[in-house]
């Protein structure tokens, strides 16, 4: 796992008599990029008929919450920055593929990046990109995040291995005003 950059801020977002704003002060958590790879991942060959393979990864948040007050609400976005498959066998039959984050203790998941498939050279790695970000709720709070890889097309009829890495940035920001008074 590789984080680049936290930081905790507490900012002045606005003058609450000047232009209305609910809060006058609040505290945000930002990670720019955390990035989990999984160097040896095993799929089995497609049997006919075969049209999509599924992977679940988990991909940690490490101590970003810590800064965060417990009983107030946050606000969390979780920004796609990469998610990227790549293999010594063709994945050219794989015409769409998607990443999402599945909701703890659900199995409802938020859509978080795409691939579709734009021509049909041999290539051994297909990248995934952000749909832009998508409002977490209060998942912030979790160690780590479940995300969930899936990909559909003419898969590779032979055991395969791949390397995966996913990239994300996320950010978290709640009101410090309700704290102080």
């Amino acid at each position: 796992m590789r984080t680049n950059s936290f930081r905790a801020l507490v900012l002045s977002t606005c003058a609450l008599v000047a232009t209305g704003c609910d809060s006058l002060f609040f505290i945000e958590a930002e990670a720019e990029e955390i990035c989990k790879a999984e160097p040896d991942v095993d799929f089995p060959a497609a049997f006919p008929g075969t049209l999509s393979i599924e992977y679940s990864m988990e991909f940690p948040l490490g101590d970003f919450d810590e800064v965060l007050p417990q009983d107030t609400d946050v606000e969390t976005e979780l920004r796609l920055k990469g998610f990227e498959v790549t293999s010594s066998t063709d994945l050219s039959g794989i015409e769409r593929a998607s990443v999402s984050v599945v909701r703890p203790g659900t199995s409802e998941s938020i859509l978080i990046g795409e691939y579709r498939r734009t021509n049909t050279s041999p290539t051994q790695s297909i990248r995934l990109t952000g749909s832009g970000a998508v409002n977490l709720l209060d998942m912030a709070r979790e160690d780590a995040l479940e995300l969930t890889f899936e990909a559909r097309g003419s898969l590779p009829t032979r055991d395969w291995n791949a390397r995966i890495e996913a990239c994300a940035g996320v950010r978290a920001k709640a009101n410090y005003f309700d704290l102080v008074f």
